[in-house]
């Protein structure tokens, strides 16, 4: 019989981190310009703000509603906290909007039947039509926006996108 050898070992996988920048000015983040939060702060909100007046403008409603509006469309009927998570929002900010679009008539709302603590909500016909109306211009919006990129560099900033919307979620 052979004597037995110990396992090998294999060193644990590590995530490599994140490249050091050296900036100027504002000591680790460097110019204020510089700073990838900033900026994606500042991106987010400017094409946020592009889309939102295409729905303030014809439909009067503003950029919380719309996001609550496209989240119903997008997925369906949400518990209210569902809506939180989705759109990223806080409560008061949700429930504010959930509120004035129900009177609004464009979403319903509704007791979970399960839990009637939970409050569902739901696109009404009328939402869905506004949706259908403001989509193809709001893709307008983004093709003009993304038109500055080549094709690789969109995909990439597809793909750079969907593994910070994962990270993000892990906040």
């Amino acid at each position: 019989m052979k004597p037995s050898r110990p396992p090998s070992r294999v060193p644990p996988k590590r995530a490599r981190p994140a490249p050091r920048i050296a900036r100027a000015n504002l000591g680790p983040i460097g110019k204020l310009e510089d700073f990838i939060p900033y900026k994606l702060s500042v991106v987010a909100n400017r094409v946020s703000q592009s889309v939102g007046r295409l729905f303030e403008a014809e439909f009067n409603i503003q950029i919380p509603e719309w996001r609550i509006l496209m989240a119903l469309y997008a997925y369906g009927s949400l518990v209210f906290n569902e809506v939180v998570d989705k759109t990223s929002m806080d409560k008061a900010r949700v429930s504010r909007a959930q509120r004035r679009l129900a009177d609004l008539a464009l979403i319903s709302t509704a007791s979970d039947p399960g839990d009637k603590r939970k409050l569902i909500l739901a696109i009404t016909p009328a939402g869905r039509k506004i949706c259908n109306d403001i989509l193809p211009r709001a893709a307008e919006r983004e093709t003009w926006f993304l038109a500055v990129l080549d094709h690789r560099e969109h995909r990439q900033l597809d793909v750079i996108l969907d593994k910070l919307m994962r990270r993000s979620q892990e906040l």
